[in-house]
Formats: C-alpha cells, sequence, structure tokens
C-alpha cells in the first residue's frame, strides 16, 4: 500500500513538474556572445534564472560551431523547459561573431573571386562526411584558400589522400557523397 502511494505522488509530481514547463522555442539565428553558449543565446522564451545557463563553450571569435539536437534537448529537459525539435533537424549552427577575416586575391583571374576566406591553405580543417545513418568527422590541412560554399582540395591527416570538399564555415568542411 505505501508503495502505491509513493508511486502515485512521483507521478503526480512529475506531471505537475511538465504543467509548469515553460515552453521555448529555437531562436532563427543562434549566435553566442561571450566564452559559453548559454540557454537565453539557444531558445526564445527561456526564463531570464535559466537564459544565463551555459550549455557548450563557445566558439573562438569569428567561427561556427554545431550543436546536436538531443545535446539542446537533454540541456532544454534539464531546466525545466519545454522544447519538441522541428522535424528532421540534427545539428544546430552556433555562430560568435568577431574576428578577423582574411582578403584573398581573385582564384585565376577567371570570374570568381574569394572575398572572406574561411579556410587558409596550410590550416587544419574539420572535416565532416554524411551518409544515411553515419557521420564520420577527421581533420585535414587546407591545400588553399576558400570561401563558404567553395570546394577546395584537402589532405587527410591520418592517410595523406587528397579530397575535394565544400568550405561549409571557418575551420570546416564537407565532403561530398
Amino acid at each position: 500500500m505505501l508503495r502505491c502511494l509513493a508511486i502515485a505522488l512521483l507521478c503526480s509530481f512529475a506531471a505537475a513538474q511538465a504543467a509548469f514547463a515553460d515552453t521555448v522555442s529555437l531562436r532563427a539565428r543562434v549566435e553566442a556572445s561571450g566564452p559559453a553558449i548559454t540557454m537565453g543565446d539557444v531558445f526564445d522564451g527561456a526564463p531570464a534564472e535559466i537564459a544565463q545557463r551555459a550549455i557548450a563553450p563557445a566558439p573562438p571569435p569569428g567561427q561556427i560551431t554545431q550543436l546536436s539536437v538531443p545535446v539542446l534537448a537533454a540541456a532544454a529537459s534539464a531546466a525545466g523547459l519545454e522544447w519538441t525539435p522541428p522535424a528532421g533537424l540534427q545539428h544546430v549552427q552556433v555562430v560568435r561573431p568577431g574576428g578577423a577575416r582574411a582578403m584573398v586575391a581573385p582564384t585565376n583571374g577567371g570570374g570568381r573571386s574569394i572575398a572572406d576566406a574561411a579556410i587558409r591553405r596550410g590550416e587544419l580543417v574539420s572535416l565532416s562526411y554524411e551518409a544515411p545513418g553515419m557521420m564520420l568527422t577527421m581533420r585535414a590541412r587546407a591545400l588553399e584558400d576558400g570561401a563558404v560554399g567553395q570546394t577546395v582540395r584537402l589532405v587527410n591527416t591520418a592517410s595523406n589522400r587528397t579530397i575535394d570538399a565544400v568550405v561549409t564555415g571557418p575551420g570546416a568542411a564537407r565532403a561530398n557523397p
């Protein structure tokens, strides 16, 4: 009897907590302004006492990082917030403003120029490859400068193989399947 009463109390407590949870939504642009990505940086509607809670370290100024949806869902749940991720969303990009932009001369004089190089020749780059049900990430060295959206040649530092990849942000690229 006592056991049933304890279970009933726990269930009613959990239901009460869910009833008082603040509903939040994902910001259209997630921008970290300090050394940590906070709940307020990510979620609209987060109460002031929760908005300053850190979720993860912020990227360096002028860089972009990604947070996975399971990490965000766990952070929201732990803070007592109610958030339902949009269907199909796997990662959220977080931008940290600032930093210097590299200016590079036009490539081959042939029309397209690189106004803002996101990857510089010789720089170590985080290279990702995604296929259904799998995501691989490795380190690669850039063989040339590249702007976001441009295809560049990289060398896998583990295998010394050359890979063509699309620049996705500062220090990051994606290999095409």
